[in-house]
């Protein structure tokens, strides 16, 4: 009973169907972990925020394990969510910090899951679909990602990458250019936990090049165990977490300002009217 809450942290949408995903996949985590307290804040659109969570377990003398719901390190987990912990941290709550869920042989099992559900076989060429960051150590992440998955399925055909915004190749893009290399049978699969805005848009521009299109991961049972096993990490202490590359610590061009600022939080419109801690 006094094992620290696991807060996983979620982007957030407005999209009701996406919200009861990220839910669903908790009430996977806590038929895991029965005795473990479990909750869910989100970095945006939808209360509780980050801040309005931990302000409410410093209040109860809880400690927490913040992990972010996300699939890769981006400026959410780097600098939204890390703020947040920083900030209360300076409060006095005791507040451990886990890394994002990605990339890891469990997402991989998962992918692989929603790939066969939707009817793929060894030659269907695939495009690993994201949403696309302002960070370009985030967005290599993706690539890695694809080219894992690509050896994980011991498939003749490609994992293409592409993204739902921000950067490129778009999925229209990587289709095309499937489709060019002589790839008729393409699928798009989304790299996203949960329906939305942004998977949405992947699933439309792949439909309209002509791709079929898997499953989001969902709450899909290897990602319940990797969020439980991301806490492990947390409260043992033992997050190792590579950003080596990321714009916090390389100067990358037009990006220089931003090596070594102090990480901060964005507003949460929960926080709007909220009385600072």
């Amino acid at each position: 009973m006094n094992a620290p809450v696991l807060l996983a942290v979620a982007h957030g949408t407005s999209h009701p169907p996406g919200i009861a995903t990220l839910h669903a996949l908790l009430e996977r985590v806590r038929e895991l972990a029965p005795e473990l307290p479990v909750e869910l804040a989100f970095v945006d659109h939808e209360p509780p925020s980050v801040t309005g969570a931990l302000r409410r377990f410093a209040a109860e003398g809880r400690p927490v394990a913040t992990l972010p719901l996300l699939l890769t390190a981006a400026s959410h987990s780097k600098g939204d969510i890390a703020g947040a912990v920083r900030i209360a941290r300076d409060a006095g709550l005791v507040v451990s910090y886990g890394r994002p869920l990605g990339p890891d042989p469990l997402l991989l099992t998962a992918l692989d899951d929603r790939v066969r559900e939707a009817g793929a076989s060894a030659s269907t060429a695939l495009v690993l679909a994201s949403a696309g960051a302002d960070d370009p150590d985030a967005n290599a992440e993706i690539w890695r990602a694809a080219r894992l998955f690509w050896e994980w399925r011991r498939a003749e055909a490609p994992v293409e990458v592409a993204y739902a915004g921000a950067t490129r190749p778009s999925v229209t893009e990587a289709v095309d250019r499937l489709h060019r290399l002589g790839h008729d049978d393409v699928l798009v699969v989304p790299y996203f936990l949960a329906p939305g805005r942004l998977p949405g848009a992947v699933r439309r521009d792949a439909l309209a090049a002509g791709a079929r299109v898997a499953e989001v991961l969902g709450a899909h049972p290897s990602v319940a165990r990797l969020v439980l096993e991301r806490y492990a990490e947390a409260v043992g202490g033992s997050v190792l977490m590579n950003c080596d590359t990321c714009q916090y610590r390389s100067p990358w061009p037009g990006r220089e300002k931003r090596v070594a600022q102090l990480q901060q939080p964005h507003t949460h419109p929960a926080d709007a009217a909220a009385p600072p801690a």
